[in-house]
This record gives C-alpha cells, sequence and structure tokens, in this order.
C-alpha cells in the first residue's frame, strides 16, 4: 500500500512537471541530415579514446569532429567497408570501434579508419544481427546476437561462446569486478573470471530489441530500464526495487556531473533526476518550442567528458551544452501568464522587498524569484485608480525609489507618475506648453536625485529640475537648448542623466553630444562635449546613451554608433576644463559599437549590452570577450539603460526580446584540456589519401597524428592542413595557434569553423608544423602536436648541381651549352615597391609576365585602398580582390614577394602605424586605438607583430620619434 502511495506521488509529480518540461531550464541544440548526419534515426551514442564522437544511424556510421561528419556505409562486394548501414550498437575498446549492424559486426581501427578483417569472428557471428555490445575499457568486448552470446579479447580477436541458455540485452559492470547481466530469464551477477552466475534477480525479462539498459555509476549505484520501469540496487539488502514507472518504454542511462540522471524514453522524451532533490523531471518535445528536444521516441543518451548531454532521437541529434547557456531569460510567452506582458522591455527596478519592477512597453510586469533567481514568478500590474490608468498600458521608460521612499514612474508620451503609498500620494506629470513650470515634455527616458535630494528628469524637451514648496505644490525648472547660449543644453533629446562620486551630473542627449552641469552664483550652464573628427580625444559620438562610474571612480560613457569612452583627465583648463575620452570600439575587440547598458560585476569586470549581445570588459588587460545568441543571448537590440543589478552580483538586462540576468561568479568553466589532432592534408584544394603519390612521391604513408611525417614534391607544395581540437564545448569559441618553423616567425590564430592552416611554394627542406588549441573558455593544451614536412629538391636544380661537380669533365662545355639554352628565358625577379630579398626564378615569360601584373595591382591595392585596415581581411577576401585563386595568391606572396599572407599584410599595418605616430593629427589618439584603427585586431596581437617588424612596441618606438 505505502509502495502504491509513492508510485502515486511520482506520477503526480511527473505529470506536473510534464506541463511546464518544455519551459525548463535545458535547452537543446538539433543536428540533422541538413548538418551532414548521414540519417536522422540515431540509436546509438559513443566516444572513443582519441575523443571523436560516433553516432549510429539507421543509415550509416558517423564519425564528428565538431565541425564536420565523415560517413562509413557499407558498399557492396567491400571488405573495406562496414558490413551494414543499419546500425543497431557499439561499443569502444582501446583503439577500436565495435560496430554492430543488422548484418553482422564491424571492427574500426579508430586511428587508421581502416576496417579490420575479422574472419575469425564473422565465423561465430556471420551476418546476424547484432543486439548488444559492451566494452568495459579492457580487452574483453560483450556481443550478443539474437540467439548467441559472445566474448572477444579485443587485442586478439578470439571469440568465445558464453551463456548458452540465455539471450543477453544489456551488459555493465560492477565495482567488485564483477557483471550485471540483463537476460530473458532475469538480471544475473556474474563472475568473469570463473565464468559463473553468482546470483539471479528476479526481475522479469529483459529485451534487447527493447533497449533495456544497466547503468552503474561512480556512486556505486546500478541504476536499470527495463519495460515501463527504472529499478535501483539496494546493496544493503541486496535487491532492486522500482522507483519509478511510466506509460512508455525506458531504455538508455546517462548521468552529468552533479550526479543527475537522464533516462530515455520511447514516447516520453527524457526523463531526468535530480540528485539534490530526489524529483523526476520530464523534458519533452514540444513543436512551440525550438530549444526542446526533437523528438519524444529516444534511443540514446550519451554524456560526455565536458558534461555536454548528446541524445540520440528518432528525429535527428540534440546536445546540452551548458557553455551555451550561462544567461537565462524572462519572455513573452503567448497564452501563458507567467511570462511578461511584453517582451519589449525598456526599464528594471528591485524594491527593498525583492520584488522585481519591469518596465515594458504595455505595462508594468512584477516578478518573485526563488532564492538563487529561480523559478520567476511573473504578475501583471495593473493600477485601479483612475489617475494611473494610463500606465497600464503605456510605454514605462524609467522606474526609481527616491531617499523619501516615494516611487516615480515615467513613460514615453503619458507623462510622470509620483506614488507615495505611505502618504496614499499619487499624482501624474504632464507637459502643458502653456504652463512654463510644468516638466519640460511627456517623454521621459532618465530619473536621478543627486546629493542634494533634489530631482533631475532627462526629458524629450530638455532637463527638469522639481521642486517643492512642502505644501503639496510641484514646479519645473526646465533647462533646455538655446541657440543664443552656447552654455546653454546642447540638445533637448536627452537619453541618460547620472550624478558621479564628485557630485558632477553629466547628461547625455541625442544628437548634441554629452553635457555637464555646472552651477555658480545662482545660475545653471553647461559643458558641452562633442564629438570632432580632428580630434580623437574627443567623445567619439553625439549620441551619448549610457553614463556609468564604475567601483574605482572611473566614468564611462557609451554612444549609439562610437563604442565606449572612459573620462580622462589631465589637470589643464585650456581645453574642455582638463576633459578628455579614450574610446573603446569594435577595433579594439567590442562586439558592436552601439552600447545600451553597462553594469559592473563583483571582479570588477564591465558587462556592456550592445547591439549584438554582451561584451566582458577586463579593463586591467584591456581585452574583451563576447557573447551572442550562439551563447544563449536574446536576439534582438538591448535597450537603453534597461538594467539592474543584484546584491549578489546578478546582473539583469532588458531589451526587445525580453530580459536576460546571470551571474558571471556562477559561470561553469570549462577546464577540460583540448585534444588538438589533424584531420586531413589537401593539396590544390583535395584530400591526400594514405598513400597516395605525388610525382613517384608517397605523401602521407599513416594517418595523420603527431610526428606524422608528410613528403612533399618540389612542384606540389601549395597544401592545406585541417585540425580540430576534439572540444565540443561552443566549438565555435575554440583557438587554434599553428607555426611553421622555418616560415612563421610567430604563432599564427585561427578559430571558428573549419579550422586549417594554408602554405604554398617552400623550398627544398624540411620542416616543422606545430600546432596548439585552446577551449571556449580558454583553457590550452600543454604541450603542441607537431608534423614533419619534407619537400623534394627541384630536380633542375640537382641537375645544376652535379654539372657543377663535373666542371672538370671533357663533357662540361657541352652540358653547359645546353644548360644555357635551357634555362635562358629564365630571369631573377624583385618586387620593386617591398625590401623583398628573395629572388625567384620563372620558367614561363608569359606566365611570369602576368604575375608581375598581379603582384603591382597587389601592392597598388595596398597602398591606394588600404584594405590591410580591415582586421577581419583574411586570405580569400585578398584573393577575390585581385581575382585569382588563394592557392595562387600564396603563390605570389611566397615566391615574388617572399612573404606570408599574414607578414604581408602586417608589413603595411606596421608601416600605417608608423606614419600615424609622425603625423600631429592623430597624437592626441591612444596608441591602443591607432593599432586597432590600422587593423589590429587585439592589443597582445599588435604588440608582438609591430616588435616582430621594429624591434620595439609601439610605445617604444613612439618616445624614440
Amino acid at each position: 500500500m505505502k509502495m502504491r502511495k509513492y508510485y502515486a506521488v511520482l506520477i503526480i509529480i511527473f505529470l506536473i512537471n510534464l506541463s511546464v518540461g518544455w519551459s525548463q531550464e535545458y535547452e537543446f541544440q538539433h543536428i540533422t541530415t541538413v548538418n551532414g548526419l548521414s540519417h536522422n534515426e540515431v540509436r546509438k551514442i559513443v566516444k572513443d579514446n582519441q575523443g571523436f564522437l560516433w553516432f549510429g544511424t539507421q543509415n550509416g556510421l558517423n564519425r564528428f569532429d565538431g565541425y564536420r561528419f565523415k560517413v562509413f556505409k557499407n558498399v557492396p562486394n567491400d571488405s573495406s567497408s562496414i558490413i551494414g548501414d543499419k546500425i543497431y550498437s557499439l561499443a569502444v575498446s582501446k583503439d577500436k570501434l565495435w560496430v554492430g549492424t543488422i548484418t553482422g559486426l564491424s571492427v574500426i581501427n579508430t586511428v587508421t579508419l581502416e576496417v579490420i578483417p575479422t574472419p575469425n569472428i564473422f565465423n561465430f557471428i556471420g551476418k546476424n544481427g547484432v543486439l548488444q555490445l559492451f566494452c568495459d575499457g579492457s580487452n574483453v568486448v560483450w556481443a550478443s546476437t539474437e540467439g548467441e552470446n559472445f566474448i572477444i579479447d579485443a587485442a586478439s580477436l578470439e571469440v568465445e561462446r558464453v551463456l548458452k541458455d540465455y539471450k543477453i540485452a544489456a551488459v555493465a559492470k560492477g565495482f567488485d569486478n564483477n557483471y550485471w547481466i540483463g537476460t530473458n530469464k532475469g538480471l544475473l551477477q556474474y563472475d568473469y573470471k570463473t565464468k559463473t552466475i553468482i546470483k539471479n534477480y528476479e526481475l522479469g525479462a529483459f529485451n534487447a530489441y527493447g533497449l533495456d539498459e544497466i547503468y552503474t555509476n561512480s556512486y556505486g549505484e546500478v541504476w536499470i530500464t527495463k519495460s515501463h520501469g527504472i529499478y535501483r540496487y539496494q546493496s544493503e539488502r541486496d535487491r532492486f526495487i522500482e522507483v519509478f514507472n511510466g506509460s512508455k518504454t525506458f531504455n538508455a542511462i546517462s548521468e552529468n556531473d552533479e550526479g543527475d540522471i537522464f533516462f530515455g524514453t520511447y514516447g516520453d522524451g527524457l526523463l531526468k533526476y535530480s540528485r539534490a532533490t530526489g524529483l523526476y523531471e520530464p523534458l519533452l518535445a514540444n513543436p512551440e518550442n525550438h530549444l526542446s528536444i526533437s523528438s519524444n521516441d529516444v534511443y540514446d543518451v550519451f554524456v560526455d567528458d565536458e558534461n555536454i548531454i548528446w541524445v540520440g532521437t528518432q528525429e535527428g541529434l540534440d546536445y546540452y551544452d551548458y557553455t551555451r547557456h550561462r544567461f537565462n531569460s524572462l519572455v513573452h510567452l503567448p497564452e501563458n501568464n507567467n511570462s511578461l506582458r511584453s517582451s519589449f522591455v525598456q526599464t528594471i527596478f528591485q524594491d527593498t522587498d525583492g520584488l522585481f519592477w519591469i518596465g515594458t512597453r504595455e505595462g508594468i510586469d512584477q516578478v518573485v524569484f526563488d532564492e538563487g533567481y529561480t523559478n520567476p514568478k511573473i504578475s501583471h500590474k495593473n493600477m485601479n485608480n483612475t489617475l494611473f490608468e494610463p500606465l497600464n498600458n503605456s510605454y514605462v521608460s524609467s522606474i526609481f525609489r527616491d531617499s523619501k521612499d516615494r516611487m516615480w514612474i515615467s513613460t514615453m508620451g503619458d507623462g510622470l507618475f509620483l506614488i507615495h503609498e505611505g502618504q496614499n500620494l499619487m499624482r501624474r506629470f504632464t507637459h502643458n506648453s502653456e504652463d512654463p513650470n510644468s516638466i519640460a515634455s511627456s517623454s521621459v527616458r532618465a530619473i536621478i536625485e543627486d546629493h542634494l535630494g533634489r530631482m533631475w528628469f532627462g526629458t524629450g524637451g530638455g532637463l527638469s529640475l522639481l521642486s517643492e514648496d512642502g505644501k503639496g505644490e510641484y514646479a519645473f525648472e526646465n533647462l533646455g537648448f538655446s541657440t543664443l547660449n552656447t552654455t546653454s543644453m546642447p540638445y533637448n533629446d536627452i537619453y541618460s542623466v547620472f550624478e558621479d562620486s564628485k557630485q558632477r551630473i553629466w547628461i547625455g542627449t541625442n544628437k548634441g553630444g554629452l553635457s555637464l552641469l555646472v552651477e555658480k552664483g545662482g545660475g545653471k550652464s553647461f559643458l558641452r562635449f562633442n564629438h570632432l573628427p580632428s580630434d580623437p580625444k574627443s567623445i567619439s559620438d553625439d549620441e551619448v546613451f549610457v553614463i556609468y562610474e564604475d567601483v574605482d571612480n572611473r566614468v564611462w560613457f557609451g554612444t549609439s554608433g562610437a563604442g565606449l569612452n572612459l573620462l580622462k583627465e589631465d589637470g589643464r583648463s585650456d581645453i574642455n576644463n582638463g576633459y578628455y575620452f579614450q574610446s573603446y570600439t569594435e577595433n579594439d575587440g567590442l562586439s558592436d559599437n552601439e552600447i545600451n547598458a553597462i553594469l559592473e560585476d563583483h571582479e570588477g569586470d564591465l558587462w556592456i549590452a550592445t547591439n549584438t549581445g554582451f561584451s566582458e570588459f577586463n579593463i586591467d588587460t584591456e581585452t574583451f570577450t563576447n557573447y551572442s545568441t550562439y551563447d544563449g543571448v536574446l536576439k534582438g537590440k538591448f535597450r537603453k539603460n534597461a538594467k539592474w543589478k543584484t546584491k549578489d552580483g546578478t546582473l539583469f538586462f532588458g531589451g526587445a526580446a525580453g530580459i536576460n540576468y546571470f551571474n558571471p561568479n556562477n559561470f561553469k568553466i570549462n577546464n577540460n584540456v583540448p585534444n588538438p589532432v589533424f584531420l586531413d592534408l589537401l593539396i590544390d584544394g583535395k584530400v591526400v589519401e594514405v598513400g597516395q603519390s605525388l610525382d613517384n612521391t608517397v605523401v602521407i604513408s599513416q594517418p595523420l597524428s603527431s610526428g606524422s611525417m608528410v613528403k612533399l614534391p618540389a612542384n606540389d607544395n601549395r597544401f592545406e592542413i585541417k585540425f580540430t581540437a576534439l572540444s565540443f564545448a561552443s566549438s565555435m569559441r575554440n583557438t587554434y595557434a599553428f607555426k611553421l618553423e622555418g616560415i612563421d616567425r610567430d604563432w599564427q590564430y585561427t578559430g571558428g569553423i573549419d579550422p586549417s592552416a594554408n602554405y604554398s611554394k617552400l623550398k627544398a627542406g624540411s620542416y616543422r608544423f606545430y600546432l596548439k588549441a585552446s577551449n571556449n573558455d580558454g583553457v590550452w593544451n600543454n604541450e603542441p602536436i607537431f608534423m614533419d614536412i619534407s619537400v623534394s629538391p627541384n630536380l633542375m636544380d640537382w641537375k645544376i648541381v652535379k654539372i657543377g661537380i663535373g666542371v672538370l669533365l671533357l663533357l662540361t662545355l657541352v652540358l653547359g651549352i645546353l644548360a644555357f639554352r635551357k634555362y635562358k628565358g629564365r630571369s631573377l625577379v624583385r618586387d620593386p615597391n617591398l625590401k623583398s630579398k628573395k629572388p625567384i626564378r620563372v620558367i614561363d615569360p608569359e606566365l611570369n609576365k602576368e604575375n608581375l601584373e598581379k603582384v603591382k595591382e597587389l601592392y597598388l591595392l595596398m597602398e591606394t585602398e588600404k584594405v590591410y585596415l580591415d582586421s577581419e581581411l583574411g586570405l580569400t577576401q585578398l584573393a577575390e580582390k585581385i581575382d585569382v585563386s588563394t592557392n595562387h595568391l600564396s603563390m605570389l606572396l611566397n615566391d615574388y614577394i617572399g612573404k606570408n599572407f599574414y607578414d604581408y599584410v602586417n608589413y603595411f599595418r606596421v608601416e600605417e602605424v608608423k606614419r600615424r605616430l609622425k603625423d600631429p593629427y592623430y597624437q592626441r589618439q591612444t596608441l591602443s586605438s591607432i593599432g586597432g584603427d590600422c587593423g589590429f585586431n587585439s592589443k597582445s596581437a599588435y604588440n608582438r607583430i609591430f616588435k616582430k617588424f621594429t624591434g620595439k612596441t609601439p610605445s617604444q618606438y613612439q618616445k624614440e620619434i
């Protein structure tokens, strides 16, 4: 009876969660045939010892490297292909992948990717379907068909029949080195050494076709899914108890780093068991939520060593990557009362009781969170008082509580509202053109209270200062723009008003720049700061959205389209009272030049809401880390000054798509060290296969790995090396550093999709290519991997050497004449515009002429259009500009100019920096800003490359001018 009540409670919990399951914390990304997967029905998932993921589908086997798939399929009458395309089971041993198909078992060498001939295994299994495979990391592989069971030695490939009277559906290894085996006659505890059954647990029949599963974990637990139930082992009683019973069939089991366990079901999606709460939570497919799992029919669940959850479903491969979901959100959901009334959020305020007031374009919402800002409960606040009814559907722009415990609520067009609940006081202020004491405009964006307790309001018609007589009478002193007064407000449309720690009041306007209130002798005037194109130390834009002061009393200004500005003071009074500005833009790493809100976290970093996401700015190192929709940031631009920071450091930002909130201190950092590997070698865009020959030279004799030898013919050494890090957490954020010893002086960096390195026309000799990688959170592998590259000498050069050796022979004269005639068309060519000391030989005069024209065209392009100022300029873009292929451009750079692409472009960038450092026009611009404007995309790269070309850092060079 008690057990029935227990089940009833669990089912109720399951059904309660079912109604909101699609909106839970797990948001899945999806991979289908559109992305290169061979089939959408993914049956099995494993990871090999190198770190590649393998997916068994109903039409082929797929290896995934983080960016692309390599597909393995059966080719009729080809024993080097896998035996079948319908994959039932997968297992991994030391250097082998075991592939169970509907028509037999294949074994793949995971290093060479060759299908290993296994005639002995075939003699036992034949073309029977392999329904179950298991390997515990040792050399023991369990394989089962519908009628027989086998143990295979993974090294010797010897086969032994076991448990002839049973049909095995699932195998797992316990901590005592015994095995748990689910069979058609119950659950067995099996001693492998003695090949005996220790105990049979009467749990009923296991069904291999039903994907029944056994799972053991680091807690010493044993979990079983069988039919509609989940069972858990009680070691103290040596028995299994059913802990959950569902309406659909359970199958796969896996566990994340937090100890939560995920169960796959056929029909009810995923079921998550929370170790913290002991509750079960469904994660279901929902057509209205593209971030739910693809299908409720789940075949396999696999949590990898980076804590990414991979789910094989009937409609594709899903994965949950926690590094892409660090940002929580509140949005409007149609027909859901526990959501915002509008996703367009203009202001955020938290009162002393912890209640959040959210100003939207359609009124005010109030939000209460559980501890840790979880489980938000949202209510739509409606004002019953007639005076306040306009607030119920108004565009609420700002909410502020003053030192007298009064609530001020401003709107765009409906005026300013005052609420003093303690005194039952409610007032509404609107602009009246016939009343000079009314507020300057009914559209109010900014509200502050200064150190004297005065209330200031930034409106669409100027700056308004409230005066109160203590008897309930209110009047406004309005300060606006005047064409007759150069010390008036520069523009009436105000975005922001801010008083800093020095009691200075700053005003950011729409098109009038920045102004500073000056109060002297009872009068009020304004010091104006406008953008001057001729002055790099002026404020960078005349639209100032945001004003913010950090804990070190630095004042920052965010602009509409010219980035971030830091206020500087040099103590002089001759220019702008000694004030000037240092700017940071996209060239310095900012994600976008439109800045809408700024907050500082507990570590002293600035979080900047831009038009494309968040930029985390480390002030000390002057470096940015950017986050976009790829990382879980909401789509749509953020709104001006829609922000709030809680006492515990949780940051809230509002925008056109809702609210993102997060605590940077709670970000889980991916500390897994990446494993860089070489994938492919390409020559002229074509993959070189193992054993393939070019000009009678075998290029690679073994699959590429660290220490591989690559042999390139003299005339075919324009090549590309593709690589990956085998780190799947936010893999687009992985960074790669590579260097070809003898060619590259410094590390070259790349990232994103399809990372690779390109080289062209190497001289004869030996080279070593180094590669290292970092994961999404900047964790680098310890030692670079490498491959050795040998370029054969040109045959004609070798003949010349032989001629030189035989000069004492009579034949020398004849051979010399022949050689002279053969090579008389050759000439030494040097780029007249660059100081290259590397001559090259040209055989075809016509081709030589065309190449010289392209070199001249390239030089003119760099000098006139200054394309190198684009920090994103790449080999492909530059090649397109002179209408040649990337390989052709690489050849021109290497053979005619004597530089690789990076050195060539950086040469012009360094020269441009040197020119600007000598030009008085740029004397007020910072070194960092000059570097960014000249095409350097990071401060570290700027300093490193400048020193490489000049022997000095930019600051050292500037001091010597």
